[in-house]
């Protein structure tokens, strides 16, 4: 004759058991990379919320100032891709600053942002030196013997600027091959110069406000993820039947 069980047993579901199965360990490893990457996002968040107030306050983003100089008839950069899988920088960057001074304030000088390829022909068999970045002081001298035409109406630049004291160029950034290029207004040789590199950017605000909220979103799954199974890890299983009790 079979043993009835004692009222309301049947209702009453099973404890969950304790101990860490497969589905627990899975769910804790992806609650781990989803803590990893919501800290990154809420760093990277963190850090173009620190750049947009150093752009509020000083209106670009700008490296530090450095010293460049050739013995040669220009200085230029080297060619910035912006076409392409590039082209989203124009989305992020609204204007680009330049701002230059001749070690001879007396001496009036050029700068100039022309289409990579015209730059170059402008520049073919000239003595010049290219840097790979502002801020960078790694160069490349070139060695030439061609005497350059005086810069101004020699190429066709998409920005310029020209004269004594402290020259500042802008310019709106747009898809294409693009060069920066410094001489002495006269096109004489040996150049020297102080200069640095801003950028304005109207998305920042926007950017880091989506990575701190996909990093906070983010930090909420993990820590469910994280947490639930541990408890649920540490959890007491029912006693088994036939089992003493305590006296």
């Amino acid at each position: 004759m079979a043993a009835s069980m004692p009222d309301g047993a049947a209702s009453r579901p099973a404890a969950a058991a304790g101990g860490w199965t497969t589905g627990r360990i899975v769910a804790l490893v992806a609650g781990s990379v989803l803590l990893l990457i919501s800290l990154a996002l809420i760093g990277g968040g963190g850090i173009l919320t620190w750049a947009d107030s150093e752009q509020l306050h000083a209106g670009y983003l700008t490296t530090s100032t450095a010293t460049y100089s050739t013995s040669g008839y220009a200085l230029a950069s080297d060619p910035v891709d912006l076409r392409g899988t590039w082209s989203w920088l124009g989305r992020l960057v609204g204007q680009v600053r330049i701002r230059a001074t001749s070690a001879e304030p007396s001496r009036p000088l050029f700068v100039g942002i022309a289409a990579a390829g015209d730059a170059e022909r402008y520049l073919a068999g000239v003595s010049h030196t290219t840097v790979a970045a502002f801020g960078d002081r790694a160069a490349t001298d070139y060695l030439g013997t061609a005497v350059p035409a005086a810069p101004a109406s020699a190429v066709h630049w998409v920005a310029q600027a020209q004269g004594t004291g402290r020259l500042t160029l802008t310019w709106t950034v747009t898809d294409g091959d693009w060069m920066v290029v410094v001489m002495n207004s006269g096109a004489s040789p040996g150049v020297t110069v102080r200069a640095d590199a801003g950028v304005s950017s109207p998305a920042l605000p926007w950017l880091a406000g989506e990575l701190l909220a996909a990093g906070v979103l983010l930090g909420v799954a993990a820590a469910a993820l994280i947490i639930v199974p541990v408890r649920l890890a540490g959890r007491q299983g029912p006693a088994s039947p036939g089992s003493a009790s305590p006296a």
